[in-house]
């Protein structure tokens, strides 16, 4: 809802001193240019290159007739391939994005969000569809890169373990209602445990069944 990809049904959203619930076309077109955003299915176009995929991202600044035939300038192919050298895809460049694994997808779905030098990144579960090793790759990389660029990463995670390793603030949900906010040492047992809304003895149970299937 921050970018309004769906509508609120009551309250009030205000990124970069502008009112997103009520911005008419023109005004939500320019709060969307300045939110990247990184996709749990990592939304590329999988018959396109990687460097088209991350250039995807500029398409806000691009006529129709430009980005049909492609012609992006110097100046953003340069930056994507930058962006790509710092994730370590740069030798990726010109695959197809259907070849690469999901972890690599990924990264290629940050340097797209990177691309468009935003204000703020939103990550709707980043990490739910890859496996345990890529996820601590794409976490390392995202905590890196908005760390050096200095742009706030809001993250929407399930997995409590890696906001407390990853975060600089934890925000718990139960129900639709915050019952925490707060810095990621100050999560304890009984507060994860309103978060989840079962016992904790209950919550380990239950995450060990899903490792051993």
């Amino acid at each position: 809802v921050i970018n309004r990809m769906i509508d609120v049904t009551d309250g009030s959203i205000v990124f970069d001193n502008q009112e997103v619930t009520t911005a008419d076309k023109n005004v939500l077109k320019n709060i969307r240019k300045n939110i990247g955003m990184v996709f749990q299915h990592y939304n590329l176009v999988y018959r396109s290159s990687v460097l088209e995929n991350v250039l995807h991202g500029r398409l806000a600044n691009y006529s129709f007739f430009d980005t049909f035939f492609k012609r992006y300038t110097k100046q953003d192919v340069d930056s994507a391939m930058n962006i790509l050298k710092m994730l370590g895809m740069d030798d990726r460049a010109y695959d197809r994005a259907a070849k690469l694994s999901g972890g690599q997808k990924q990264r290629v779905g940050i340097a797209r969000a990177l691309i468009q030098d935003p204000k703020m990144i939103l990550c709707d579960e980043p990490i739910a569809s890859l496996d345990p090793q890529s996820s601590k790759v794409i976490m390392e990389y995202l905590r890196d890169i908005v760390n050096s660029v200095n742009i706030p990463c809001l993250v929407n995670l399930h997995q409590v373990d890696v906001a407390i390793d990853y975060a600089d603030r934890i925000i718990g949900m139960h129900k639709g209602e915050i019952v925490f906010n707060g810095k990621p040492e100050d999560l304890k047992d009984e507060m994860i445990e309103k978060i989840y809304g079962v016992k904790m003895e209950d919550l380990i149970g239950s995450l060990r069944g899903q490792n051993e299937l």
